[in-house]
């Protein structure tokens, strides 16, 4: 199978969006192999949830602020492909690849009683993503070189 360079920038707009997220955080590797899957994995973050007074468990994933912060870092690989599209021409973002996540996120915004309709955060991730780009195009030039990273290489990717 053929990696693509598009692959690498989607995963890292969702490991990007999920590092600042206030809620939540990246749990186990990414792995480009299995772009349009899927393959990083975010959870909520028990220390983000309290610090930011929220419960520690489960039930918060029905909370709207909580669900909204999640629908940003799940609509961040698209956006983050379209964003690396128009920086290198030889990119082209594919929607298909993002069906999975977006599937997810309108099933999420439901739970919390809030509309499917998710371009409000497309435009909150691509500001997000704008203005970390420097740490996105670091973030796909290190997954696109290693294929697979675990999650203590990516915790020291993010601190380095």
């Amino acid at each position: 199978m053929t990696i693509k360079k598009e692959a690498a920038f989607h995963e890292a707009g969702h490991a990007v969006t999920a590092h600042l997220s206030k809620f939540h955080s990246i749990l186990g590797e990414v792995r480009l192999e299995s772009y349009g899957a899927g393959e990083v994995y975010i959870s909520l973050s028990k220390s983000k949830l309290v610090a930011n007074g929220k419960s520690p468990d489960a039930s918060s994933a029905r909370d709207k602020e909580v669900a909204k912060d999640l629908a940003v870092v799940l609509s961040a690989g698209l956006v983050a492909e379209c964003i690396a599209e128009t920086k290198d021409l030889s990119l082209s973002a594919n929607p298909r690849c993002a069906e999975p996540d977006h599937e997810y996120l309108k099933k999420n915004l439901e739970d919390a009683g809030l509309s499917k309709k998710f371009d409000r955060h497309e435009k909150v991730a691509k500001e997000l993503l704008e203005k970390n780009w420097d740490l996105v195009q670091k973030l796909a030039d290190y997954l696109f070189e290693k294929k697979v990273v675990d999650a203590v290489d990516l915790e020291l990717f993010f601190k380095s």
